[in-house]
């Protein structure tokens, strides 16, 4: 089972959402084992119901299957956590990858389309729809 945090952008308190896995998808949705819509990424910020948040973090080994912008899939990890903020991707501060141009000047091709976030090593996983 996978705990992400979602870091609030004020004083709120921090929302913990459990699954056995999640996917950030090309359209900037982050969905979990059911395919619903957990969170949306809108303009730099994680949308979770009313509220916006500055990032979402899991503080557990995590491993991850990314796919590249021309359809391959390669899987990374395990990490000992990972933070997912402005449209990129860490583990203990070292950069591991982009789901969106966010504020970088990253060229398309360089950008993950989907990105799964896995307890374990990597099981079958629905794509994103």
């Amino acid at each position: 089972m996978i705990t992400l945090t979602f870091r609030p952008l004020s004083g709120e308190s921090v929302i913990l959402v459990r699954g056995t896995y999640f996917r950030i998808c090309a359209d900037g949705t982050l969905r979990g084992p059911d395919n619903a819509v957990t969170a949306s990424y809108i303009d730099g910020l994680w949308q979770l119901g009313r509220r916006q948040h500055r990032m979402l973090e899991c503080r557990e080994a995590i491993y991850l299957r990314v796919t590249t912008s021309d359809g391959q899939r390669e899987s990374i990890g395990p990490y000992e956590g990972v933070k997912v903020s402005g449209g990129a991707i860490f583990s203990n501060d070292t950069y591991l990858g982009a789901h969106t141009r966010g504020e970088s000047y990253l060229p398309e091709a360089v950008i993950w389309r989907e990105i799964a976030l896995l307890s374990g090593p990597i099981p079958a996983a629905d794509q994103c729809e």
